[in-house]
Order: structure tokens, then sequence, then C-alpha cells
């Protein structure tokens, strides 16, 4: 066993990082393969993504307690810049944030739309490096074999197109209540219920694919982990932490959807909608839950 040095606060970090990657490349494909139908999904995506990045990195500051000491620190990565995973990991965020910000303000104007998808096609390229540099940061420690999983990335990168998605469909709501005058987008397809719907229902699908994947990842790992993932399959706390995001971060997402999907027959768009903003926020829980389980669980084997 080893001294916890990393806790919510880095895994939040980790979460929001993987988050924000995946919301960009749902936002530039809806936009790029879905055009008009997909234009709310697209431009929450990418304003999701802005969001979660700046938040993760003030979650970031906060953790690592050095840049109160020495807030030009961080220049230290960029100069090391190939020699090592974090220099690599800190261009590739600077990058996607900037990109990010481009996108977000071309999608708020509504402008140039060949420079926007210009900016889509690279910072989807970014966005999946980020989700991904989130599990190699971990995967590169030394002498923490239940970081070492190779699957590990693949994982977080799954998990945060899922989570990604999840809160890019959230956001809808959200900003057609709260915020209506920030983009009329919003409101107008939150007030047509059957529209709504229909988008939902068809986001479902790629919502049990990438839920599906990160299953079937998830037990890879597990048995290729062994026996240091064992930690998570005994009566151990962190165990149960493992098995509330299996089972309400995966398998109950499923079920909602699964029960929602016989709704879609009889009209009730409604509730059709409450339905599936209760399994995105499970999945977002879930997404959260799974950063802490590997964070904790690579400080606790070696």
């Amino acid at each position: 066993m080893s001294e916890l040095t990393w806790g919510p606060i880095l895994a939040g970090y980790l979460f929001l990082g993987g988050l924000a990657g995946g919301a960009y490349v749902i936002g530039a494909l809806a936009d790029i393969f879905k055009g008009e139908r997909y234009k709310v999904v697209s431009k929450s995506g990418v304003y999701v993504s802005l969001v979660s990045i700046i938040l993760g990195l003030v979650l970031l500051v906060l953790d690592l307690k050095r840049f109160t000491v020495d807030p030009l620190v961080i220049l230290n990565a960029f100069r090391r810049f190939p020699g090592s995973i974090l220099s690599v990991g800190t261009w590739i965020i600077a990058a996607f944030t900037l990109v990010s910000i481009a996108t977000a303000v071309l999608w708020f104007y509504e402008g140039w739309s060949l420079a926007r998808k210009t900016a889509e096609v690279i910072g989807a390229v970014l966005g999946v490096s980020t989700s991904a540099y989130t599990g190699l940061l971990l995967a590169f420690a030394r002498g923490r074999p239940f970081w070492g999983n190779p699957y590990l990335p693949w994982v977080f990168v799954i998990s945060g197109t899922l989570t990604g998605l999840a809160m890019a469909l959230l956001l809808i709501p959200i900003v057609a209540k709260l915020m209506p005058r920030f983009s009329q987008d919003f409101k107008t397809l939150f007030d047509d219920k059957t529209r709504l719907a229909r988008i939902l229902s068809d986001c479902q699908r790629y919502i049990i694919v990438l839920i599906g994947i990160e299953l079937a990842l998830v037990l890879v790992e597990l048995f290729t982990g062994l026996p240091h993932t064992r930690i998570l399959l005994t009566g151990t706390n962190l165990s149960l932490v493992f098995y509330a995001y299996v089972i309400l971060g995966l398998i109950a997402p499923l079920g909602i959807g699964y029960y929602t999907s016989k709704l879609e027959s009889s009209g009730r768009n409604i509730w059709m909608t409450s339905f599936f903003m209760g399994g995105y926020v499970l999945i977002l829980f879930g997404g959260f839950l799974l950063r802490y389980v590997v964070l904790i669980g690579g400080q606790m084997i070696f």
C-alpha cells in the first residue's frame, strides 16, 4: 500500500479533460457530417468543450500547489518538448484550448463556415489526443503497474467521448431554460419537443455503442491487469466505488435508454426527454467515478 497523493481534485481534472476532448469531437462530427439538423448539438459540444477544458485547468492549478510558489513553472513543461509525456501533453492541451476558443467564437457569430469546419478537423484530432493524454499521463508513471495497462488510454478516450456526448445533450435544456438569450437555437429546439426527442433518440444509438465499447475495454483491462486489478473486485471501499461506476454509470443508462425507447411510439416526448436527461447525469457521474477509481487504485498498488 502507498500513501495517497492525488484525490478527487485531480480526478476532476482527468474527468474534465477527457470530457472536453470528447465533447469537441462530438460537436465537430455533428457539424461536418450531420449539418444543419444537428446544429445545436454541434454548438453545444464546442461550448461544453471550452468550458470543461478551462475548468479542468483550474482544478489542475489548485491541485499542483507549486503554481502558487512559482507561477512560471509551467514554462518548464513547454521547454522540454518532446522529451517528456508531460511536455507533449502540455502542448496538446494548449493547442486544443486555442482551437476550442476559436471554434466557439466562430459558432457564436455563425460565420466563416469553411474556417469553422477546418478548425473542427484540427480540433477533433487534438480532442482525441487530449482525452488519450489523460490516460497516457498515468500509464507513463514509473513503478505503478495498475496504471501500466495499455488499454487505459483507450478507456479514457471512449469514456471522454461518452461523457462529452452526454454533457452536450444535457446542456441543451440548461441553456434553453437558464440562458435563452445566449443562443436562440437552443430554445427553439427545446420548445420543439418532437424534434428534440427524435434527436435524443438518434443519439441514444451512439451512446449504446460507446457504453458497449467501454464495458468491453474495462473487462479486458480487468482481466489482463490481474493481479493488480483484483483490488477492484474484492470487498474494499474502492471496489464499491468501481461497482457504482459500472452499475450507475454504464448499466443504468443502458436500462433507461431501453425503457425510453418504448415510449417513442406513444408520443410521450416530454417523458422521453426527462428520462434521457437522467441517463446523461448518470453517465457523467460514472465518468468521474472511473477516473477516481483508476487514480486511487494506481496509488494503492505499486
